[in-house]
């Protein structure tokens, strides 16, 4: 058994003009390494968000704490609160934003399929 943490302490800021104000804790390795899958814990701050873009593979942000706006290809903002999550196809243009805090697990795969 390896423990992991995704704790506030293990997140880290990513150079990435995506991401504002948002840190993340991997939880695996990248899919960048070759790796057919990859997790992290996302947490984005009060005016936070993670800019709109395209998904590269199927994609499923699964809230863990606080709430958010997520967005997917025609642009609507929906809310979005713990306990819930979307699933966005690759390809298709999303983006998530927190007024308050919002903490998420992503997952990401090319054959990740909602239940």
């Amino acid at each position: 058994m390896e423990r992991l943490s995704f704790a506030p302490e293990a997140a880290r800021t990513l150079p990435e003009e995506l991401l504002q104000d948002v840190t993340v804790a991997p939880l695996t390795e990248p899919m960048a390494r070759g790796w057919p899958a990859q997790a992290a814990v996302f947490r984005i701050a009060p005016g936070g968000r993670i800019a709109r873009h395209p998904a590269s593979v199927p994609q499923l942000l699964a809230v863990l704490e606080g709430s958010g706006w997520v967005s997917g290809s025609d642009g609507v903002e929906e809310a979005i609160a713990p306990g819930e999550a979307v699933f966005w196809e690759a390809g298709e243009e999303h983006e998530t934003r927190s007024n308050v805090r919002l903490t998420a697990l992503i997952l990401e795969a090319e054959r990740l399929r909602p239940f």
